[in-house]
């Protein structure tokens, strides 16, 4: 830390300047909120920009500024206001409004500009402001005189910069695991919150100007769940054929039940992304002979033909097999199970998706439902050998991108050993094939299944989509080596009285794709997903988080996305 300067701010506790304790533990509350503050200012941004992209860079500006205000305050004191720790509250307190009006021009800011210029007029000011306040007042407690002589200050302000991380890992986690369990805290009610204990931590008038903010977020912010606010996003959203059914916090992001009334159909939304959909029964379906629901995406059912890859046992009855279903979405090919009669288990992390899925997209409630992590569940499940299924579905997404420990080799082979000698696997990927990382990893499914495996995409190229073919991949295995991978033709009963699965259920073989062979994936050192090299795999999502933002773009209109 730089030494002490006369322009230093008000002491949090006036007259007690010969206690250090109380400046320390000030200090440490104020970089304590600041550091919460971190995750929850990358939360409000994933339902605009996706928790992705409004992750990219976020981390290494916080460190910048985090260091520098502890290291080198006497540079920023040439340019602070004397107590600056009391506009603190007025900028917490504001920042809900300042997003609401940023989020309106998210589409012209763009998904690379647009989380840095949001963080850069809300958070990262804040942040300064904090951490800032938060060194000059160690300063005046002189705790640096009790450290090594010469290097006190760079070690008071390397110990306090390791104090900011820890509280900001920990801090993330258990905001989205307090989100899980909590019906009526959001992200929005954080900031207010941490905004009045920025106040009770700065008292003084000028908090009073944080007022007006404050009531604009409690009264006129959609993104503060409330039932007036939620009448208000409503009343936007109607406007343009459009209505919230419900929403909430969930531990893997803002989840919302949609309407689009104008074209008929419900859709699933986590954060900046549709975990699936489906079309009303209107009268005009009905006249056109439509009776059931249907999966606004095909791949959905073509997830179902799972039940159609010839084996051994593909004459046991449907009621005689099981089913392990990984990740549930909207819930559309567990209910083809349930319906088949096949006995399914269904591995969700989020209990709200569970939830909604059963009350607006009509899951029947006569399944197994293990509401945890399917990485941990399913390496207990392999090394307690407890069931093995004749069907299983791997479709996870979540955020733009696919959770990557459930692509490594590692994961997978747990997986194939859940399967009987005859079993299937059906695995949803979505990616761009000409990235090296989509490569790789339809590689590492391909060799955890010794390449006993076809790959089928979900529809043809879109010319909406401009130059990126970021599509939806099935993938089918099979862990028994007899032979071909071959698909039996499906009779009546595997439609299910849907109109949509007589034309989507079928693998069509004009839609298959091929695997990397052996010698292109020699050009690359890494070929399959592992656990030891995931951080590199993180790295090269970021693409394919940013194509996917601007195909969700396309799907659904920008307000939607903008009024959460």
């Amino acid at each position: 830390m730089a030494p002490k300067q006369n322009s230093s701010p008000t002491s949090p506790a006036k007259g007690s300047e010969s206690d250090p304790v109380t400046h320390v533990l000030w200090a440490l509350c104020m970089l304590e909120l600041a550091a919460i503050y971190s995750p929850l200012s990358q939360l409000t941004l994933a339902p605009v920009y996706g928790s992705i992209p409004s992750s990219v860079f976020h981390h290494e500006i916080t460190a910048i500024i985090v260091l520098l205000a502890l290291t080198r305050s006497s540079i920023f004191s040439r340019f602070m206001p004397a107590q600056v720790e009391y506009y603190i509250p007025i900028l917490a307190s504001s920042i809900p409004l300042i997003q609401t009006f940023l989020f309106k021009y998210s589409t012209k800011l763009g998904v690379d500009v647009g989380p840095i210029l949001t963080e850069g007029l809300t958070y990262y000011p804040l942040l300064l402001l904090s951490t800032y306040s938060a060194a000059r007042v160690l300063l005046d407690a002189k705790i640096d005189q009790y450290l090594h002589a010469s290097m006190g200050s760079t070690i008071l302000g390397l110990s306090t910069y390791g104090f900011f991380v820890l509280v900001r890992s920990k801090s993330a986690f258990l905001i989205s695991q307090f989100f899980a369990y909590s019906a009526t805290v959001t992200r929005v009610t954080l900031q207010c919150i941490i905004g009045a204990l920025f106040t009770i931590l700065s008292p003084s008038k000028l908090s009073l100007l944080a007022i007006p903010a404050m009531l604009h977020t409690t009264w006129f912010n959609p993104h503060f769940m409330s039932p007036h606010t939620d009448a208000l996003a409503n009343t936007t959203l109607q406007a343009s054929q459009w209505n919230l059914l419900e929403r909430a916090e969930s531990n893997t992001g803002y989840i919302s039940v949609l309407e689009n009334l104008n074209a008929g159909y419900r859709v699933l939304r986590c954060d900046h992304s549709l975990l699936g959909g489906e079309w009303l029964i209107t009268d005009e379906r009905r006249r056109q002979g439509i009776t059931t629901s249907e999966p606004i995406y095909s791949v959905f059912e073509i997830l179902e033909a799972v039940r159609l890859v010839e084996t051994p046992h593909s004459n046991v009855p449907d009621d005689e097999k099981s089913a392990l279903v990984v990740g549930l979405g909207i819930g559309t090919a567990p209910k083809a199970f349930i319906a088949h009669g096949i006995d399914t288990t269904v591995v969700e992390l989020d209990p709200k998706v569970h939830e909604y899925a059963t009350r607006y997209f009509d899951l029947p409630n006569n399944h197994t439902a293990v509401l945890e992590d399917a990485v941990s569940w399913v390496q207990n499940a392999s090394h307690n050998a407890v069931k093995q299924y004749d069907y299983i579905l791997h479709d996870v997404f979540t955020g733009g991108a696919e959770p990557l420990p459930l692509f490594t080799d590692n994961f997978l082979r747990n997986l194939r050993s859940l399967l009987t000698p005859n079993g299937v696997v059906a695995v949803n990927y979505a990616g761009d094939l000409d990235d090296s990382s989509t490569k790789q990893i339809v590689n590492t499914i391909n060799l955890a299944f010794d390449r006993q495996c076809r790959m089928f995409r979900d529809s043809e190229p879109s010319s909406e989509r401009g130059d990126t073919d970021f599509l939806n991949m099935v993938i089918f295995c099979k862990n028994s080596a007899d032979g071909e991978l071959k698909f039996r033709a499906p009779v009546e009963a595997d439609f299910l009285g849907a109109v949509s699965r007589r034309h989507y259920l079928a693998p069509k073989d004009k839609l298959e794709l091929k695997f990397p062979t052996k010698e292109e994936m020699q050009d690359y050192a890494v070929q399959t997903l592992t656990v030891d090299n995931l951080g590199g795999f993180e790295k090269k999502q970021v693409e394919s988080a940013k194509k996917h933002w601007k195909i969700m773009r396309l799907v659904v209109p920008d307000f939607v996305w903008e009024l959460w």
